[in-house]
């Protein structure tokens, strides 16, 4: 079938030919310029700075240095697997849940919350846990860090508030080291490694969780290598056995019911609520 134009040419209609030509210029001018836009389009949303993440904000620092926590969140965005290497850093194809969890491992904080609402600036909320410990054994008093070293004893007047903390002359504050109890033989010095990376880690993620569930405590005694069971030293202060095999939570509420429950209890060497619901107590 002849186009319009050539229809025109050939019926001798000039003055028609003439305008079928520029419409049709005219029409190849507009899908040029559509192509042109949709084009356009497709590198600002996809390719161009504007929703890239260029800045990171983190709030409640308190240890943690802002520009460790930029390039340990670049670091985390650049490392995801799949997808074309200029779209990492998109907006867009930021899962906010996972880039929770994975600075949260990476930085070892208590909670992080991402905000990608903003559109070139990843808006961090941070709520940071103490990055040691102290160490309890008989006598000693000691900082260890998260590499399980001995760093320093604790001087007479940290030595006297963590014995206030053990007494239970006053609770424990969310930002305080925890105290964690393991007896050796014999003395530890400074530069005596007590435990892996690994081991001092799960230390203060039980001590942790134990606040986040509600467990008001003094000191905790974690599992050793060949147990799940450990002990916790309760603000009221009975030694509570738990098993971190498990769910925290659901023991917590056990022993804290049982308080609540105003039943009068002697002299105890131990309240033992590992399993849900069922409180068992050994008389001293």
């Amino acid at each position: 079938m002849k186009s319009k134009r050539a229809a025109a040419y050939s019926s001798g209609d000039w003055s028609q030919a003439v305008r079928a030509e520029r419409w049709s210029k005219r029409n190849a001018a507009f899908s040029m310029l559509g192509i042109s836009a949709v084009i356009g389009w497709l590198y600002v949303l996809f390719m161009s700075p504007l929703f890239m993440v260029t800045e990171v904000e983190a709030r409640g620092l308190k240890t943690l240095d802002p520009m460790d926590v930029t390039r340990e969140v670049f670091r985390t965005l650049d490392s995801r697997e799949g997808g074309p290497e200029w779209l990492k850093r998109h907006m867009w194809f930021i899962n906010e849940s996972e880039l929770e969890n994975q600075l949260k491992e990476r930085l070892f904080t208590a909670k992080v919350d991402v905000d990608k609402s903003f559109t070139s600036i990843l808006r961090l909320s941070v709520e940071e846990r103490s990055k040691r410990l102290i160490f309890h054994s008989k006598q000693q008093y000691l900082w260890v860090d998260l590499q399980g070293v001995v760093t320093d004893e604790l001087s007479a007047e940290e030595k006297r508030e963590a014995q206030a903390r053990l007494l239970g002359q006053r609770l424990s504050r969310p930002d305080e080291a925890p105290i964690i109890k393991r007896n050796f033989d014999d003395p530890i010095g400074v530069g005596f490694t007590i435990a892996d990376t690994r081991e001092v880690r799960e230390w203060l993620d039980l001590a942790d969780q134990l606040t986040r569930d509600g467990m008001s405590y003094r000191e905790v005694e974690p599992p050793k290598a060949t147990s799940t069971r450990f002990s916790v030293l309760s603000r009221d202060g009975y030694d509570v056995i738990m098993d971190i095999t498990t769910p925290i939570d659901l023991q917590v509420n056990t022993y804290n019911a049982f308080k609540s429950s105003g039943t009068k209890i002697k002299a105890v060497e131990y309240l033992d609520v590992r399993v849900p619901g069922r409180v068992t107590l050994k008389e001293k």
